[in-house]
């Protein structure tokens, strides 16, 4: 072989070298640059994903750079940002003043004063917490927000700049306002059932004591008055104990939503005509005049009768405590052809006005030292919202109150939304 021959052999060798060599250069180059499209991808992604803004501003609080559009899905600016952080959030402050930081209210931004801060001692802070108002790109919605604020301070080619991550919170504070409430409610739950307890311990044990005693008492007798009084004593306090254990029962039902109503029809003169003379009897010996004032024609209604009764009771037994002297009034009449109004109203102490929202509330004594357990008002508002009306209350201090409600003739049970 000449040594021409070999000479074409080592350069053919050599160039099929370094084209094989190109080759896999640039196939490198190829993945490696499809390898950095598909961070750059992923990059994207996530900040479009994540419930956060990340800003680069400069010292007059220009934005040099931003996830805010990628986030948004928003084309971004030819010539890059120019926006000022109040602009491109759309702070309402901003918009109205024309232009971020010339608003009177911006000296007293928090959120501006920390980044000024910052700047000034070229340091970073962390987790800045602030409410905004941010305007809607149309200018019409103003949406309060709150949003949790860190800056980090970065010196790039001797000029000062600030990464700001701005998060979201509003969802998280909502939530945490929620909770506060509920453990609000719930330490004031706790303490009402407390004192409950402790009032209903006590409200149990005086008539209980009194009927244990009495009944001692009645057995070594040594007349027949004396044996009456005793028997009187007894019969007030039982018909107290049984009182109580009937509220229980009837809170329990209210409860677990099982009170029970039964429908039939009556002449609403005759149950006035029953309540007056149970409760004249109670007032036998006492300087309170009791005064029923019935209608004059029969008025037929079918509802719960037992219930109004109950309620009515309740009122009269509240007026009997609260009355000193004077009268007290009960009765009905026609409002219309389809409803009647009841009322009970009494010339005692009356309520003062900042106490007559608390007293259709449960387990509330305006007066420790009276009889009760706090639950008779509760009770009969219940009562009548299910029976379709509402009770209410008119009271001036040492002229008396006057407690009415309004119900329907003829109830429709399927018709009542029964009240919790």
């Amino acid at each position: 072989m000449s040594s021409l021959a070999i000479i074409i052999i080592i350069v053919l060798s050599a160039t099929l070298i370094y084209v094989w060599a190109k080759c896999q250069s640039l196939q490198k180059e190829v993945h490696s640059k499809e390898n950095k499209e598909n961070e750059l991808k992923k990059l994207a992604l996530v900040l479009q994903n994540i419930n956060a803004y990340f800003l680069l501003i400069d010292k007059d609080f220009v934005v040099c750079d931003t996830n805010y559009y990628s986030l948004n899905r928003l084309p971004v600016q030819v010539g890059g940002v120019t926006k000022r952080v109040g602009d491109l959030l759309h702070c309402r402050n901003a918009i109205a003043a024309g232009e971020c930081g010339q608003h009177e209210q911006c000296k007293l931004c928090c959120i501006r004063a920390s980044i000024g801060k910052a700047f000034y001692k070229k340091a970073s802070f962390k987790n800045l917490e602030a409410s905004m108002k941010l305007l809607s790109e149309d200018e019409m919605t103003v949406t309060p927000c709150d949003v949790s604020v860190s800056g980090t301070y970065l010196n790039i080619h001797g000029q000062d700049y600030m990464v700001l991550t701005v998060y979201d919170v509003t969802e998280l504070k909502n939530v945490q306002r929620l909770l506060t409430i509920e453990k609000e409610h719930s330490i004031s739950a706790e303490k009402l059932k407390s004192a409950f307890i402790a009032n209903m311990s006590h409200e149990v044990r005086t008539p209980l004591n009194a009927i244990v005693g009495f009944s001692g008492l009645m057995v070594s007798a040594s007349g027949e008055e004396e044996r009456k009084m005793y028997a009187d004593i007894l019969a007030e306090n039982n018909e107290r104990l049984l009182r109580l254990v009937n509220d229980i029962f009837d809170l329990s039902q209210i409860e677990s939503g099982t009170i029970d109503f039964v429908y039939t029809e009556f002449d609403v003169n005759d149950l006035l005509r029953e309540l007056d003379g149970i409760f004249k009897t109670k007032l036998n010996n006492s300087s309170v005049k009791l005064i029923c004032e019935a209608h004059v024609q029969p008025i037929i209604m079918y509802s719960e009768r037992e219930r109004i009764i109950q309620v009515l009771s309740n009122l009269l037994h509240n007026a009997m405590k609260f009355t000193a002297s004077g009268e007290i009034r009960f009765g009905c009449r026609l409002e219309g052809m389809e409803e009647v109004y009841f009322f009970v109203s009494d010339t005692g102490i009356g309520i003062p006005e900042e106490e007559q929202k608390k007293i259709f509330s449960r387990f509330i004594k305006l007066d420790r030292e009276m009889q009760g357990t706090g639950l008779g008002l509760t009770l009969s508002q219940t009562i009548i919202q299910n029976l379709g009306g509402n009770l209410e209350l008119d009271s001036k201090v040492n002229r008396g109150s006057t407690f009415s409600f309004v119900l329907p003739r003829v109830i429709k049970p399927e018709l009542i939304k029964p009240q919790p």
